[in-house]
Protein backbone atom coordinates (compact mmCIF):
# COMPACT_ATOMS: atom_id res chain seq x y z
CA UNK A 1 0.00 0.00 0.00
CA UNK A 2 1.63 3.93 -0.99
CA UNK A 3 2.02 5.87 1.76
CA UNK A 4 0.10 8.84 1.32
CA UNK A 5 2.56 12.44 1.48
CA UNK A 6 0.95 15.36 1.39
CA UNK A 7 0.05 16.94 -1.69
CA UNK A 8 1.80 20.75 -2.96
CA UNK A 9 1.19 23.24 -5.25
CA UNK A 10 3.10 26.82 -5.33
CA UNK A 11 -0.78 28.21 -5.16
CA UNK A 12 -1.12 26.62 -1.57
CA UNK A 13 2.45 28.03 -0.38
CA UNK A 14 0.60 31.65 -1.34
CA UNK A 15 3.37 32.18 -4.70
CA UNK A 16 1.46 34.64 -6.97
CA UNK A 17 -1.76 35.33 -4.35
CA UNK A 18 -0.87 37.74 -2.24
CA UNK A 19 -4.08 39.42 -1.59
CA UNK A 20 -4.73 37.26 1.37
CA UNK A 21 -1.51 38.35 3.30
CA UNK A 22 -3.18 41.46 3.90
CA UNK A 23 -5.35 39.76 6.53
CA UNK A 24 -2.37 38.52 8.01
CA UNK A 25 -0.66 41.85 8.20
CA UNK A 26 -3.99 43.38 9.44
CA UNK A 27 -3.43 40.67 12.66
CA UNK A 28 0.33 41.54 13.21
CA UNK A 29 -0.89 44.84 13.35
CA UNK A 30 -3.28 44.71 15.66
CA UNK A 31 -1.36 42.08 17.70
CA UNK A 32 1.49 44.77 18.28
CA UNK A 33 -0.68 47.57 18.89
CA UNK A 34 -0.12 49.84 15.92
CA UNK A 35 -2.81 52.03 13.75
CA UNK A 36 -2.43 51.52 10.61
CA UNK A 37 -0.91 54.68 9.82
CA UNK A 38 2.00 53.42 11.24
CA UNK A 39 2.64 51.04 8.97
CA UNK A 40 1.36 52.02 5.44
CA UNK A 41 2.78 56.05 5.90
CA UNK A 42 5.09 56.73 2.99
CA UNK A 43 4.38 53.10 1.27
CA UNK A 44 1.15 53.29 0.15
CA UNK A 45 -1.98 55.13 0.26
CA UNK A 46 -4.41 55.25 2.90
CA UNK A 47 -7.56 54.04 0.94
CA UNK A 48 -4.65 51.19 -0.87
CA UNK A 49 -4.05 50.17 2.83
CA UNK A 50 -7.40 49.76 4.08
CA UNK A 51 -8.11 47.27 0.87
CA UNK A 52 -5.21 45.24 1.53
CA UNK A 53 -5.82 44.49 5.22
CA UNK A 54 -9.75 43.59 3.92
CA UNK A 55 -8.12 41.02 1.12
CA UNK A 56 -9.51 43.08 -1.36
CA UNK A 57 -6.75 44.34 -3.45
CA UNK A 58 -2.77 42.76 -4.09
CA UNK A 59 -0.06 44.18 -3.62
CA UNK A 60 3.68 44.53 -4.76
CA UNK A 61 6.39 42.44 -3.13
CA UNK A 62 8.50 45.73 -2.76
CA UNK A 63 5.74 47.45 -0.43
CA UNK A 64 4.92 44.02 0.96
CA UNK A 65 8.77 44.08 2.46
CA UNK A 66 8.93 47.31 3.49
CA UNK A 67 5.33 47.15 5.48
CA UNK A 68 6.99 43.90 7.11
CA UNK A 69 9.88 45.97 8.27
CA UNK A 70 7.36 48.83 9.75
CA UNK A 71 6.30 45.31 11.66
CA UNK A 72 9.93 44.32 12.65
CA UNK A 73 9.49 40.86 11.34
CA UNK A 74 10.94 39.06 8.10
CA UNK A 75 10.02 37.57 5.01
CA UNK A 76 10.11 34.32 6.30
CA UNK A 77 8.59 34.68 9.98
CA UNK A 78 5.43 35.86 8.13
CA UNK A 79 5.40 33.67 5.58
CA UNK A 80 5.38 30.92 8.61
CA UNK A 81 2.92 32.91 10.76
CA UNK A 82 0.52 33.30 7.27
CA UNK A 83 0.87 29.50 6.98
CA UNK A 84 -1.15 29.48 10.65
CA UNK A 85 2.41 28.49 12.28
CA UNK A 86 3.24 25.77 10.39
CA UNK A 87 6.40 25.65 7.62
CA UNK A 88 6.10 25.14 4.03
CA UNK A 89 4.55 22.16 2.51
CA UNK A 90 8.17 21.66 0.65
CA UNK A 91 9.86 21.71 3.75
CA UNK A 92 7.49 18.99 5.74
CA UNK A 93 7.80 16.82 2.67
CA UNK A 94 11.04 17.38 2.95
CA UNK A 95 11.28 16.26 6.42
CA UNK A 96 8.65 13.04 5.54
CA UNK A 97 11.78 12.04 3.27
CA UNK A 98 14.33 11.93 5.67
CA UNK A 99 12.06 9.71 8.69
CA UNK A 100 11.37 7.40 5.61
CA UNK A 101 14.98 7.38 5.15
CA UNK A 102 15.74 6.83 8.80
CA UNK A 103 13.02 4.03 9.66
CA UNK A 104 14.20 2.36 6.23
CA UNK A 105 10.95 2.70 4.63
CA UNK A 106 12.49 2.39 1.24
CA UNK A 107 9.16 1.56 -0.74
CA UNK A 108 7.38 4.69 0.64
CA UNK A 109 10.48 6.86 -0.60
CA UNK A 110 10.34 4.94 -3.67
CA UNK A 111 6.57 5.57 -4.30
CA UNK A 112 7.03 9.25 -3.59
CA UNK A 113 9.61 9.34 -6.67
CA UNK A 114 7.35 7.01 -8.56
CA UNK A 115 4.44 9.60 -8.20
CA UNK A 116 6.68 12.74 -8.69
CA UNK A 117 9.25 12.19 -10.87
CA UNK A 118 7.60 13.93 -13.52
CA UNK A 119 6.14 16.70 -11.47
CA UNK A 120 5.31 20.06 -12.82
CA UNK A 121 7.68 21.59 -9.64
CA UNK A 122 10.75 21.50 -10.07
CA UNK A 123 11.19 21.53 -6.27
CA UNK A 124 8.90 18.22 -6.53
CA UNK A 125 11.17 16.90 -9.03
CA UNK A 126 14.04 17.70 -6.88
CA UNK A 127 12.37 15.80 -3.83
CA UNK A 128 11.61 12.68 -5.82
CA UNK A 129 15.33 12.30 -6.90
CA UNK A 130 15.97 13.08 -2.84
CA UNK A 131 13.36 9.96 -2.27
CA UNK A 132 15.17 8.20 -5.60
CA UNK A 133 18.41 8.68 -4.00
CA UNK A 134 18.12 7.64 -0.65
CA UNK A 135 16.56 4.33 -1.88
CA UNK A 136 19.42 3.88 -4.03
CA UNK A 137 22.19 4.35 -1.92
CA UNK A 138 20.92 2.28 1.66
CA UNK A 139 22.23 -0.89 1.93
CA UNK A 140 24.09 -1.10 -0.89
CA UNK A 141 21.36 -0.73 -3.34
CA UNK A 142 19.29 -3.86 -2.36
CA UNK A 143 16.14 -3.02 -4.91
CA UNK A 144 18.53 -3.53 -7.60
CA UNK A 145 17.58 0.27 -9.48
CA UNK A 146 19.34 2.05 -11.80
CA UNK A 147 21.39 5.02 -11.01
CA UNK A 148 20.45 7.12 -14.29
CA UNK A 149 17.87 9.21 -12.92
CA UNK A 150 20.50 10.56 -10.59
CA UNK A 151 23.70 10.60 -13.50
CA UNK A 152 21.05 12.78 -15.73
CA UNK A 153 21.18 15.46 -13.01
CA UNK A 154 24.47 14.87 -12.67
CA UNK A 155 25.65 15.48 -16.43
CA UNK A 156 23.08 18.51 -16.13
CA UNK A 157 24.68 20.41 -12.76
CA UNK A 158 28.05 19.66 -14.39
CA UNK A 159 27.28 22.13 -17.35
CA UNK A 160 25.47 24.84 -14.83
CA UNK A 161 28.11 27.45 -14.00
CA UNK A 162 26.12 28.66 -10.44
CA UNK A 163 24.15 26.05 -8.90
CA UNK A 164 21.08 27.40 -6.61
CA UNK A 165 20.81 26.29 -3.03
CA UNK A 166 18.91 23.21 -3.20
CA UNK A 167 21.09 21.82 -6.26
CA UNK A 168 24.11 22.35 -4.46
CA UNK A 169 22.19 19.94 -1.61
CA UNK A 170 21.16 17.61 -4.13
CA UNK A 171 24.94 17.63 -5.19
CA UNK A 172 25.74 16.53 -1.24
CA UNK A 173 23.42 13.49 -0.79
CA UNK A 174 24.77 12.17 -4.33
CA UNK A 175 27.92 12.69 -5.27
CA UNK A 176 29.22 9.41 -2.78
CA UNK A 177 28.27 7.95 -6.13
CA UNK A 178 30.74 9.36 -8.44
CA UNK A 179 34.00 7.39 -7.93
CA UNK A 180 36.91 9.38 -5.92
CA UNK A 181 38.94 8.74 -9.46
CA UNK A 182 36.57 10.76 -11.40
CA UNK A 183 37.32 14.35 -11.17
CA UNK A 184 33.79 15.19 -11.29
CA UNK A 185 33.39 14.17 -8.03
CA UNK A 186 36.24 16.41 -6.64
CA UNK A 187 35.08 19.55 -8.65
CA UNK A 188 31.45 18.66 -7.75
CA UNK A 189 32.28 18.86 -3.78
CA UNK A 190 33.97 22.40 -3.92
CA UNK A 191 31.11 23.71 -6.15
CA UNK A 192 28.79 22.83 -3.70
CA UNK A 193 30.92 23.68 -0.74
CA UNK A 194 31.23 27.35 -2.41
CA UNK A 195 27.73 27.14 -3.08
CA UNK A 196 26.86 26.75 0.56
CA UNK A 197 28.85 29.31 1.58
CA UNK A 198 27.54 32.17 -0.43
CA UNK A 199 24.50 31.12 1.27
CA UNK A 200 25.55 31.00 5.31
CA UNK A 201 23.46 33.98 5.34
CA UNK A 202 20.50 32.55 4.23
CA UNK A 203 19.65 30.37 7.22
CA UNK A 204 20.72 28.42 10.30
CA UNK A 205 20.51 25.18 8.30
CA UNK A 206 22.91 26.00 5.60
CA UNK A 207 25.57 25.74 8.20
CA UNK A 208 24.41 22.25 9.23
CA UNK A 209 24.49 21.17 5.64
CA UNK A 210 27.99 22.68 5.15
CA UNK A 211 29.08 20.34 7.80
CA UNK A 212 27.15 17.54 6.61
CA UNK A 213 28.90 18.17 3.40
CA UNK A 214 32.39 17.59 4.49
CA UNK A 215 31.30 14.72 6.74
CA UNK A 216 30.22 12.90 3.64
CA UNK A 217 33.36 13.38 1.72
CA UNK A 218 35.57 13.09 4.85
CA UNK A 219 33.78 9.72 5.10
CA UNK A 220 34.24 8.85 1.45
CA UNK A 221 37.95 9.81 1.51
CA UNK A 222 38.18 7.03 4.74
CA UNK A 223 36.63 4.26 2.90
CA UNK A 224 38.59 4.66 0.17
CA UNK A 225 42.00 4.44 2.67
CA UNK A 226 42.90 8.01 1.85
CA UNK A 227 43.55 8.79 5.45
CA UNK A 228 45.99 12.42 4.68
CA UNK A 229 42.84 13.45 2.44
CA UNK A 230 40.61 13.06 4.79
CA UNK A 231 42.82 15.00 7.35
CA UNK A 232 42.98 17.82 5.34
CA UNK A 233 39.34 18.10 5.25
CA UNK A 234 38.87 17.51 8.58
CA UNK A 235 41.26 20.29 9.09
CA UNK A 236 39.93 22.52 6.59
CA UNK A 237 36.41 22.25 8.23
CA UNK A 238 37.56 22.95 11.79
CA UNK A 239 39.35 26.21 10.23
CA UNK A 240 35.86 27.09 8.50
CA UNK A 241 33.67 26.38 11.59
CA UNK A 242 35.82 28.66 13.68
CA UNK A 243 34.66 31.43 11.70
CA UNK A 244 30.10 30.28 11.80
CA UNK A 245 28.71 30.91 15.01
CA UNK A 246 26.42 28.03 14.70
CA UNK A 247 26.57 24.85 17.03
CA UNK A 248 26.32 21.73 15.26
CA UNK A 249 29.14 23.00 12.49
CA UNK A 250 31.39 22.66 15.52
CA UNK A 251 30.16 19.73 16.52
CA UNK A 252 30.49 18.05 12.95
CA UNK A 253 33.77 19.13 12.69
CA UNK A 254 34.98 18.47 16.54
CA UNK A 255 33.43 14.32 15.21
CA UNK A 256 35.10 14.99 12.42
CA UNK A 257 38.62 15.03 14.03
CA UNK A 258 37.71 12.51 16.56
CA UNK A 259 37.01 9.75 13.06
CA UNK A 260 40.30 10.90 11.69
CA UNK A 261 41.47 10.19 15.20
CA UNK A 262 40.49 6.54 14.88
CA UNK A 263 42.52 5.62 12.44
CA UNK A 264 46.17 7.40 13.71
CA UNK A 265 45.40 6.81 17.42
CA UNK A 266 42.69 3.92 18.12
CA UNK A 267 43.55 3.68 22.14
CA UNK A 268 43.82 7.32 22.77
CA UNK A 269 41.02 9.03 20.41
CA UNK A 270 38.33 5.75 21.28
CA UNK A 271 37.21 6.92 24.97
CA UNK A 272 37.31 10.53 23.99
CA UNK A 273 34.72 9.73 20.90
CA UNK A 274 32.80 7.69 23.30
CA UNK A 275 31.94 10.83 25.89
CA UNK A 276 31.50 12.89 22.88
CA UNK A 277 28.65 10.44 21.07
CA UNK A 278 27.31 10.55 24.53
CA UNK A 279 27.18 14.19 25.03
CA UNK A 280 25.37 15.17 21.71
CA UNK A 281 23.07 12.33 22.46
CA UNK A 282 22.14 14.47 25.12
CA UNK A 283 21.91 17.46 23.32
CA UNK A 284 19.41 15.56 21.07
CA UNK A 285 20.33 17.67 17.74
CA UNK A 286 18.63 16.66 14.17
CA UNK A 287 21.94 17.20 12.31
CA UNK A 288 23.71 15.06 15.20
CA UNK A 289 21.67 11.79 15.51
CA UNK A 290 23.41 10.12 13.09
CA UNK A 291 26.66 10.29 14.65
CA UNK A 292 26.46 7.15 16.58
CA UNK A 293 26.06 4.80 13.25
CA UNK A 294 28.84 6.41 11.58
CA UNK A 295 31.44 5.85 14.42
CA UNK A 296 29.87 2.33 14.49
CA UNK A 297 31.47 2.13 10.75
CA UNK A 298 34.65 3.87 11.48
CA UNK A 299 35.38 2.14 14.89
CA UNK A 300 36.71 -1.28 13.29
CA UNK A 301 37.91 0.32 10.39
CA UNK A 302 39.94 2.74 12.28
CA UNK A 303 41.01 -0.05 15.23
CA UNK A 304 42.20 -2.43 11.73
CA UNK A 305 43.99 0.66 10.38
CA UNK A 306 45.45 1.27 13.56
CA UNK A 307 46.56 -1.91 14.39
CA UNK A 308 48.00 -2.80 11.02
CA UNK A 309 49.84 0.25 10.86
CA UNK A 310 51.74 -0.61 14.74
CA UNK A 311 52.53 -4.24 13.49
CA UNK A 312 54.99 -3.10 10.50
CA UNK A 313 56.13 -0.01 12.97
CA UNK A 314 57.66 -2.84 15.17
CA UNK A 315 58.72 -4.78 12.65
CA UNK A 316 60.44 -1.80 11.10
Amino acid sequence: EMKQYGSYSRHHEGCGEMTAYGQTVRRLRLGQGLPQKAVYSGIVSRSFYAKFEKGQTNIGADKLFEILRRLTISPNEFLFQHRGMRPPAIQQLSRQIDQDYQAGDLQALRDFYTANRYHRLPEMRALALRAYTGVYTANQNILYMSNAPIAAVQALLAQTPQWTLSQARLIIETNLLIPLSNPQHQAFFRQAVATLRDYLAFDDQVANDLGGAYLNEIQTQLIAGRLPAAATLAAELQTLSAQIAATTIKLTAAFCQYLIGLYTDYPAVEPQLTTFLTWCKQLNLPDTRDFGLIATVHRDRGRNHYDRHQYFDHRE
